[in-house]
Order: C-alpha cells, then sequence, then structure tokens
C-alpha cells in the first residue's frame, strides 16, 4: 500500500537510478569524476562538491484526472466502495553544474549523459536492479514496491517562457540551462476505511429487444396561422412526431414533468402542457418505461428503459385578466393575472405597445405569484395616451397576440392608457 512516502519515494528513485546509470567519466574533464546527484532547490548552495553536479527539483504536484474515481485493481474487497486513492503526476526540473562557473561545457555533458538515462529507462519497475554501487538492489525505493501503477518517466514540452518563470521564483541564482520531466502515475491510498456493501442476495438478468424511441418534431397543436412552432402556453397542446412511440408504459417528459398524454400511436402523439412548468425553454424526452418483476409473485415493477433524443419548446406566459380591466392613468398600478406563477426571480415586463413597464420588485424570498403588479411611468416619461396591445413578457418569452387573417395585423388584446 502506497503512502505519504510515495512523492519523496519518487525522487529517491530518480537518484538512485541517474547514479547507477550515468557515466563515471566525462571526456572534457582531465580526470575522472562522478557526477553527484542532489535533491534541492535550485538556488540551493551544497558545500564541498568540486566536481560536476546534477540537482534534481520537485516544482509542480497535479491530480490525475483520469484516475481520480478508479479504485487499485486487486486492493481491498471489490464489494467496497468510496474513498479512492489519490493519484498524482509530479514534474520534476534537472539542472546540471559544471566543475568552475566560467565553463559550462562539462554541465551541458551530465545534462545530456542525465537525459540518456531517463530515455533508456521510462519505465522503472521492480525488477530494474543497481549494477553497480550495491548490485543487485532494486532502484525503486520500498515505498513504491509493489505498487500496481509503475514509475513512468516523460520527457516534459515545457517551454523557455515556462522554465524562466520557474527561475524567476529564486532571485539570487541565475538562470540555467534545464529541462523538465513528468513521472506518473504516484498513487497514495486513503487511510479511511471503505464501507462495505452487503453481498447480492439475488440476481436477475434481463434481455430485452431494443426499440428506443426518437422525436422528429414537435409543435403546437392545432398550428396558430398554419405555421408549426414549438411555442405553446399552459393547458394548450403538444404534438410530438417521429418514430417508435408508442409502447405499453410511454411517459414524455417536460424537463422533470411527466405531462398527460391525450393520444398516442407509434409515429405521433399528443400532450397537454401543464401549467406547473415554469416560463422559458425546456426539453421534451418521450420515455419507455419497462416493466420488470422485482420480487416472484409481486406484479412487474416500471423501470426507466429507452428514451429518446430530447427536443424543445417554449412555454410562453398567459394573461388570463388585467385590473383595472380596460383603462389606466399615468402613475396607476395595474394588476396582471399570469399563468405559470411568476418567481420573484424572474424579469417580467408589462409590453403596451412599444412601452416596456418593469414589474413592481418584491423580496426574494416571495413565493411564485400568479398575480403581478406593475407602475404605470409618470412624466416626464409617462406613455402616451391610446390604445396599445398588450402583453406581457416572462424572461424573454412573451404572452401570445390575437391575429386577424384579413388585414394581416395583430388586433388584441389592447389597453387604454389616459
Amino acid at each position: 500500500m502506497s503512502d505519504h512516502l510515495a512523492i519523496g519515494g519518487v525522487s529517491l528513485t530518480l537518484k538512485a537510478l541517474l547514479e547507477d546509470r550515468m557515466d563515471f567519466t566525462l571526456p572534457s574533464l582531465m580526470t575522472t569524476q562522478k557526477a553527484t546527484i542532489t535533491i534541492s532547490a535550485p538556488d540551493v548552495t551544497h558545500g564541498g562538491i568540486t566536481g560536476p553536479r546534477l540537482n534534481i527539483f520537485l516544482y509542480h504536484i497535479a491530480e490525475n484526472i483520469f484516475l481520480k474515481n478508479q479504485e487499485i485493481p486487486g486492493q481491498g474487497h471489490p464489494g467496497d466502495y468510496g474513498h479512492p486513492p489519490l493519484s498524482l503526476v509530479l514534474f520534476y526540473l534537472l539542472t546540471a553544474y559544471g566543475r568552475a562557473e566560467i565553463d559550462d561545457v562539462p554541465a551541458q555533458q551530465v545534462l545530456g549523459d542525465a537525459m540518456r538515462v531517463m530515455h533508456d529507462f521510462p519505465l522503472v519497475t521492480d525488477s530494474l536492479v543497481k549494477e553497480r554501487v550495491g548490485g543487485g538492489i532494486p532502484i525503486l525505493d520500498t515505498s513504491l514496491i509493489g505498487e500496481f501503477e509503475h514509475v513512468k518517466i516523460t520527457l516534459d514540452t515545457a517551454s523557455v517562457d515556462d522554465l524562466s518563470k520557474i527561475w524567476t521564483t529564486f532571485p539570487n541564482t541565475s538562470y540555467r540551462c534545464s529541462v523538465a520531466y513528468q513521472v506518473s502515475v504516484v498513487q497514495i491510498e486513503s487511510r479511511r476505511l471503505r464501507p462495505p456493501t452487503l453481498p447480492v442476495r439475488e440476481r436477475r438478468v434481463y434481455a430485452l429487444p431494443f426499440r428506443g424511441p426518437q422525436i422528429t418534431e414537435v409543435f403546437r397543436d392545432p398550428p396558430l396561422n398554419n405555421i408549426r412552432s414549438a411555442i405553446a402556453a399552459p393547458g394548450e397542446t403538444l404534438r410530438i412526431r417521429g418514430q417508435n412511440l408508442y409502447s405499453t408504459a410511454t411517459r414524455v417528459m417536460l424537463r422533470d414533468q411527466s405531462a398527460t398524454i391525450g393520444t398516442l400511436e407509434d409515429k405521433e402523439l399528443t400532450v397537454t402542457v401543464p401549467a406547473t412548468l415554469q416560463t422559458g425553454a425546456h426539453p421534451v424526452q418521450v420515455v419507455h418505461d419497462v416493466m420488470l418483476e422485482v420480487v416472484d409473485g409481486q406484479p412487474p415493477v416500471a423501470h426507466r428503459g429507452y428514451f429518446s433524443n430530447t427536443a424543445v419548446f417554449l412555454l410562453i406566459p398567459a394573461m388570463t385578466a388585467i385590473n383595472p380591466p380596460v383603462t389606466a392613468a399615468a402613475g396607476a398600478t395595474v394588476t396582471v393575472t399570469v399563468t405559470p406563477p411568476v418567481r420573484a426571480t424572474q424579469e417580467v415586463f408589462l409590453l403596451l405597445g412599444d412601452f416596456a413597464v418593469p414589474a413592481v420588485p418584491v423580496a426574494p424570498n416571495t413565493p411564485p405569484r400568479t398575480n403581478v403588479d406593475f407602475k404605470l411611468p409618470t412624466a416626464p416619461a409617462a406613455i402616451p395616451a391610446g390604445t396599445y396591445l398588450r402583453r406581457v413578457r416572462v424572461d424573454g418569452a412573451e404572452s401570445r397576440l390575437t391575429f386577424d387573417p384579413v388585414t394581416g395585423l395583430y388586433d388584441g388584446p389592447t389597453y387604454n392608457v389616459t
């Protein structure tokens, strides 16, 4: 089981790998010297090291999102659940230092030798052992031995800008040529107990033919002015056309509510728009429930089976009354009865011709209401006296006007302002 020692174990593994596999001799040096491997921040001074040095610096840790909810295979009982391990990706910066600051060639040779080792051994497993000092000992740190996920080393595509940002965090150290690596995946297991589940007492397997419904068109029925549109008011009828709509257990879902089905055929059906939906756009889906026998001898129970693609219709408000009913003067309060009920968070306007009158504000915790008050503006912003077509707009959806097919103009409902 990997624990909090795993992060440090990766750093020690990289150190052991480089110490064992890097060359002992550098051609540019007059004497044979081994590059010293250190694990520290780049600005740390290491006294007593006179030869070339390679530094390993862990500069960033990120979570592996692909293993975020995945359990370690083979760990624990398969029936337990919850508390998966923390899967991490480690980012390292390798920096080489020469024997003398005036000559950077040895540092470049050390860095190239280290990159060769990382390239030759991109996967560090339990079987990789030391060949030089302490031969036969695993290079992998003891905190990582036996883990399901191996230590995988990848050259990171960090740009010069990315590296310079790292170096600017060390104001007392000059920038040196460095290379970045990713090491994944390191997993730290949770110490919280995983809740066990009860054993499966009875297994039931059902094989059913696939015959999923499909929606091709949704529109108000009957169409207004011979125009089919997916716009309807509460209590009106929606006609849904498509394929495979009929079943012995068909439901039509308008968002999270089940609508009352009128007619039902294989290629079309009708539903009534409920007044309990909120004004605005709503998804439409046809669902075929599957009747499954859960308990022997008991009636089958409906389970959600096949569901169609999602269509959309717009629920518009309906203005059922207005008070005063015919005429109002500037500064008067006009009360409009609207359905469905309006929530306090919705934006509501009374439209009189081209003039928009906002609703009187209410407290945020006000329950949904059917009566909405509007105060007509006074001079100098007063609405000119006249007769206007009236509508109510809720979150951009407007109530319907009546239409005269002879003149081709809207003719109502109207309201007088004096």
